[in-house]
């Protein structure tokens, strides 16, 4: 084993040789579309085939050094028992499922590498729509018939693993199902206090329950997340490396005040992971939230690279990837605060393109069409109104992109002084929003029409100001603020425009500086390090005499524009 990180080195230089094959694959219902072809792996769709050689999975580089020991005659059970849990806590469950059945080969007297099977065919916290997979009876029974063969800790482990599953195959009863196995873990947290496994099982238990629910939209912990969030840190006290800790710290702490207490972490588990494109795109969560947008850009060009790799390494999983579209579109969100136009451009088609090779009901996937605009708002947030203007229209019939189209060619009609074009834009996009559609919640997202009535307002205060009508501009961005601070944390946010912004830039053009600072201010409470508004910040200064203070953000905002290939004048464009 000493020779994997040499062997996975020279497999990721032949990756970033070869071009991208994986393509997004899915034509599920939109809400199955939403939920995995923007949130991560995918679940295990079936009980994994052997191939010809009889393997479920090979070992695989790049999975760090975590184990979790169990009572097995052989190494090689303990090896794949090992990768099976460094998957699962990297929600990789189909490489989970493969290797606690890899390990069952080796051992099938082992009743952990049966546990571990049906932990991996369990909910999973970016689906939204979980049924009970058929092979988790025969990995609970496999479990029960070698239960003798097990300690007392791993029994307790297998008694709790049972409380996750009934026979209800329309799994009405998950919520109680969910709540049963989370206090059984709960229990045995209690009885083993020093195991960091059992703790990171508890709080996956319990992100389970509440999957993206961690904080309220004026970021205040729920009712639960105090206590994940100390477990996390009391896991990681005791073992920095922890793969699950560090996974899942991310997740609980990047809609909080605070975003900044899972980046070393984050920055971490790329280190400690780099053969798992999860763990690696991880990272980017931290850097998004932390203003860090080069980063965020390169991180997502290496998961994409780590992802290609491990398919082509265990070819019979039949993986087919189908969460890069979400890889893409954050890289995309990056590139665009990072100012990137032209270097941009590949990366904002390549997010379009895969949208579109999936070939998804457009027209009933708010999602799918927020993906295959997204050039169209990089255009909006680096000033290119021409291309704006020039570019085909979207396909009538999908809503959500006539409504960000419509924003963005009401944008640069104002750019451009053609208020009475802004003007029919803008109602054009105010009847899109009443498309019934538009008002459904896919979970884990908000509303489309909350992110429209975003878009509408921040138009509607553009074209008022530009008729000389200030304060009523001022009054329509401050409504438009509060439904951008009303809406439920996404990664990145669904709104990628921060209304604050323009409202920074217009009060600066009214010389009211000292309102100006306070707003750029409160953005970049909410999006820390932001370049955009950081030089609203240092232009809000600057106007008022601070030149210390100016010079200081002024360095930050540089350093935030430092791949930029546009020249940023303002907060916006």
């Amino acid at each position: 084993m000493k020779y994997i990180p040499f062997i996975f080195l020279i497999i990721l230089i032949v990756a970033f040789m070869r071009k991208d094959t994986v393509s997004y694959s899915r034509s599920h219902v939109p809400a199955a579309l939403a939920a995995e072809g923007a949130l991560g792996c995918a679940p295990p769709a079936a009980f994994p085939v052997a191939d010809v050689n009889g393997r479920f999975i090979t070992p695989l580089p790049g999975l760090g050094k975590h184990v979790y020991m169990i009572s097995t005659r052989t190494d090689s059970a303990q090896f794949y028992f090992n990768q099976g849990i460094n998957f699962y806590y990297s929600y990789h469950l189909r490489e989970a499922l493969a290797s606690f059945k890899e390990a069952a080969r080796f051992d099938s007297s082992a009743a952990m590498v049966y546990w571990g099977q049906a932990l991996s065919m369990g909910p999973y916290f970016n689906l939204y729509t979980y049924k009970m997979k058929a092979g988790v009876p025969v990995a609970l029974a496999a479990m029960d018939r070698h239960r003798s063969n097990a300690t007392a800790k791993e029994q307790a482990l297998m008694d709790a693993i049972q409380k996750r599953y009934s026979s209800d195959t329309t799994n009405a009863d998950r919520p109680q199902l969910d709540r049963a196995y989370a206090s059984a873990l709960s229990a045995l947290v209690q009885a083993y206090p020093e195991d960091n496994d059992i703790k990171a099982l508890y709080i996956d238990a319990v992100m389970l329950e509440h999957k993206w629910d961690f904080w309220t939209t004026d970021r205040k912990p729920k009712q639960w997340t105090p206590e994940l969030i100390a477990l996390c840190e009391s896991i990681l006290k005791n073992d920095p490396h922890h793969p699950a800790a560090l996974h899942y710290y991310i997740h609980l702490t990047e809609a909080s005040a605070k975003p900044s207490l899972a980046l070393a972490g984050a920055e971490a588990l790329r280190t400690e992971m780099p053969g798992v494109g999860h763990m690696v795109h991880m990272a980017t969560h931290m850097y998004q939230r932390n203003g860090l947008f080069l980063k965020g850009v390169t991180v997502n060009e290496d998961a994409n690279t780590v992802y290609n790799t491990e398919d082509s390494l265990v070819p019979m999983l039949g993986l087919g990837r189908n969460n890069v579209i979400h890889i893409y579109a954050v890289q995309s969100y990056c590139a665009m605060n990072a100012g990137m136009y032209r270097k941009g451009i590949p990366l904002y088609e390549r997010a379009r393109e895969k949208v579109v090779a999936s070939k998804p009901a457009f027209e009933q996937d708010p999602y799918a069409q927020w993906v295959y605009m997204l050039p169209v708002q990089a255009w909006v947030r680096l000033g290119k109104w021409d291309e704006i203007l020039q570019a085909a229209a979207p396909d009538r019939h999908w809503k959500y992109a006539q409504v960000l189209d419509h924003f963005a060619r009401g944008i640069a009609n104002v750019r451009q002084k053609n208020l009475r074009a802004a003007k029919a834009d803008l109602d054009s996009l105010e009847a899109h929003l009443q498309d019934s559609l538009l008002g459904i919640r896919i979970m884990p997202f908000n509303r489309p029409v909350e992110c429209g009535r975003i878009a509408a307002g921040i138009l509607r205060g553009e074209i008022l100001f530009a008729e000389g009508r200030q304060q009523d501009a001022v009054a329509a961005f401050n409504t438009a603020a509060a439904g951008e601070d009303s809406l439920i944390y996404r990664e990145p946010q669904q709104w990628l425009l921060p209304v604050r912004e323009y409202l920074g830039a217009d009060l600066l053009k009214m010389k009211k500086a000292r309102e100006a600072e306070n707003v750029y201010r409160q953005d970049l409470d909410r999006n820390p390090g932001n370049g955009w508004s950081l030089l609203g910040l240092y232009q809000s200064l600057a106007a008022q005499g601070r030149a210390g203070e100016a010079a200081r953000v002024r360095e930050q905002y540089r350093k935030a524009f430092e791949a930029s290939d546009v020249r940023p004048a303002a907060s916006v464009f």
